[in-house]
């Protein structure tokens, strides 16, 4: 048997997004806002299981993100975005929002598990007031908002002299990560994650040359990082070990970040928002550029868990939690058959369970709705 439920059925516009057949469980966002959702709880019976997991992607102009871009601008091949049932094309336009990555794994679960799912929202393109290079831009109820589940938030970008000179309005935020949690719904008990893509600058320049600020896309455990000018950037990227913070990724700001391994000094442009992720991404803080990516991550028998208490904060490294991460390589929840794709998905982040095998055979399959409860039933053959 198979349950499951919103976490906070109090969110405004929530209301649960799932499709199934028989063994196969599509988990979509369940929101209206990109921001403000909520996380589906779930009750794994013992057994065999498959999760695939797809990022949400970062903020873009046309609401369109390019597949995984290559540092020599060219993209990762349609017939692998197609094998993994992604969504996105190659697209070579300057200044896109990068795509959310996939991540599949397996594994045997020997205990009934509360399971939670974090859905990332995908990140914004868009402006708030009227100004531009201001300090009013960088104030948070002005700002685009990032993505659920960790994305950054960029700077506002408008007014009357940019748009009588033809400079284009509005700033990318950063795409929400897309996790699994077990036994406890924070980011200490993340057990799979696939990172958000990076958000853009205002939208304009080049492809691959000058003012073409484009978004990082989701990667692996290693995430993308930014292009600026065109240029790929080989420096502040998230990883296992290492990225803005401990799940979330970093907002626009101006001015000297307390983040010794940021961006030191942000300039009061069109920044974009990064990505969340098992560590999230970090921003260019500059007009020319994009933001990075959100880290992918999995617990599987090669994962690098940090031996030191892990810090998240909130997008401008602020409000600091610090805890130990809850699991190791002994703890029972270890996955396999890892499958690591880069930047293929545009949109909200997915959750696709497969149930592989099972304690129960499955007679009879029905569906109770109570305004956002559902309840999936699975019933043993004697």
């Amino acid at each position: 048997m198979i349950s499951a439920s919103l976490v906070n059925e109090s969110v405004v516009g929530a209301k649960s997004n799932v499709k199934f057949n028989k063994t196969h469980y599509i988990f979509d966002y369940p929101c209206d806002s990109n921001s403000e959702c909520t996380d589906y709880k779930l009750i794994l019976e013992p057994g065999a299981y498959k999760f695939e997991l797809y990022g949400a992607s970062g903020g873009s102009r046309t609401n369109e993100v390019s597949s995984y871009r290559f540092s020599d601008n060219n993209c990762i091949e349609d017939e692998i975005v197609q094998k993994y049932r992604g969504n996105t094309k190659c697209i070579r336009t300057a200044s896109v929002g990068g795509a959310g990555g996939y991540i599949s794994h397996t594994i045997q679960l020997m205990n009934q598990t509360v399971t939670f799912l974090t859905l990332g929202g995908r990140g914004i393109y868009g402006h708030k007031i009227m100004e531009y290079g201001t300090p009013n831009c960088f104030v948070k109820q002005n700002m685009v908002s990032g993505g659920y589940g960790g994305g950054g938030s960029s700077s506002n970008f408008c007014g009357t002299d940019a748009d009588s000179s033809g400079i284009l309005c509005g700033t990318g935020s950063g795409g929400g990560q897309t996790a699994v949690k077990f036994l406890n719904n924070d980011y200490w008990h993340r057990v799979l994650v696939s990172g958000g893509g990076g958000g853009c600058d205002n939208g304009q320049g080049t492809y691959g040359e000058l003012d073409d600020g484009s978004g990082g896309a989701g990667r692996n455990l290693t995430a993308q990082s930014w292009f600026a000018n065109g240029v790929l950037k080989n420096e502040y990227f998230a990883d296992s070990e290492k990225g803005f913070s401990f799940g979330v990724g970093e907002a626009a700001r101006y001015g000297t970040s307390s983040n010794v391994f940021a961006v030191r000094e942000g300039l009061m442009f069109d920044n974009a928002g990064a990505g969340g992720g098992w560590f999230g991404g970090f921003s260019a803080q500059l007009g020319s550029a994009g933001a990075g990516v959100g880290s992918s991550w999995a617990l599987s028998k090669d994962a690098i868990i940090p031996k030191v208490a892990l810090t998240s904060t909130d997008e401008l490294y602020n409000n600091k939690i610090s805890r130990y991460y809850a699991f190791n390589l002994t703890s029972g929840y270890l996955f396999e058959d890892v499958v690591n794709v880069a930047g293929i998905w545009n949109g909200n982040g997915r959750v696709v369970i497969t149930i592989i095998k099972s304690n129960y055979s499955i007679s009879c399959l029905c569906k109770l709705e109570i305004q956002s409860h559902f309840l999936f039933l699975i019933f043993a053959v004697s």
